[in-house]
């Protein structure tokens, strides 16, 4: 039973509702894809660098030290360690509001 408190939601208002919330979730989707994207390019690059790394000191060419300072201009532009932290912890999802 219904508390006579409880106002009956509107159907029409519901729909709204959630018509509202189903976007705001495609834009957090589209930020999460972003996000990943990125991440996936830092992780190809991390390989690289790594398998560069092991070929010069299996080699014995130039050190390993040598060829990260080599490699230090290329690749994805760094996601500030600090606004990455932030993606990873949810800081920048919305908290979930019902009608």
């Amino acid at each position: 039973m219904k508390a006579a408190e409880e106002p009956t939601p509107d159907l029409g208002q519901t729909l709204q509702w959630l018509r509202k919330e189903l976007a705001e979730m495609q834009v957090q989707d589209q930020k999460l894809l972003l996000t990943l994207r990125h991440l996936h390019g830092v992780l190809e690059e991390l390989r690289a660098e790594t398998a560069h790394w092991e070929d010069a000191s299996c080699s014995g060419g130039e050190s390993p030290v040598r060829a990260r300072a080599g490699s230090e201009g290329r690749g994805h532009p760094a996601l500030p360690s600090r606004r990455l932290a932030q993606l990873l912890q949810g800081v920048d999802s919305r908290r979930s509001s019902l009608p």
